[in-house]
């Protein structure tokens, strides 16, 4: 026994002495194993470094993450802000659309028993609402004459022909099939 050693550590001490020649290979093993686990730590040290830098959106340590996330909350805050104007643009242009001639139906004929080739014409121009005009051209051998009545919700406060209402509900019936 070793003077100062409790048992078990004499225990210890005598198997090294025995066993000295597997002493160095152990260490060896022990240390292969150290070089490997701090190749690897140090392989995914590089690897995160890496993917730190690519999320600051830097190479250079010059910029602390504090002032990248402050910049990143800037863009975001003036690209909220062009997103609202450009909702308001979009909607200031829907309205907008309402007005256009959305719609239009045309309906030709002969006006008249002595003229023939449907030479005559009723044409509704309407905007999304059904609002416009309908304008005719009443076509004979010796003159034309052109028509235009205002139309508001499909409907004119004028006399209507009946190829006029036709025209009017033509031009209905065309946007309903675009839909």
């Amino acid at each position: 026994m070793w003077p100062g050693l409790d048992m078990e550590q004499s225990a210890v001490i005598g198997l090294i002495c025995a066993q000295q020649q597997l002493v160095p290979m152990i260490l060896s093993i022990i240390l292969l194993i150290s070089v490997v686990v701090f190749i690897n730590a140090t392989n995914r040290i590089r690897r995160l470094e890496k993917a730190y830098r690519s999320l600051l959106g830097t190479e250079s340590e010059e910029k602390d993450i504090e002032q990248i996330i402050m910049e990143y909350i800037r863009k975001t805050d003036m690209l909220q802000d062009q997103l609202d104007e450009t909702r308001k643009e979009l909607e200031r242009a829907q309205d907008a659309a309402l007005a256009y001639i959305q719609k239009v139906g045309i309906v030709r004929y002969d006006a008249f028993d002595d003229t023939g080739g449907e030479q005559s014409f009723s044409m509704a121009l309407l905007d999304a609402n059904a609002n416009g005009v309908v304008v005719s051209g009443l076509s004979g051998r010796e003159e034309t004459r052109v028509y235009a009545k205002p139309v508001k919700g499909g409907r004119s406060p004028h006399t209507l022909s009946d190829e006029e209402i036709q025209a009017i509900a033509r031009a209905i019936e065309s946007s309903k099939e675009k839909l």
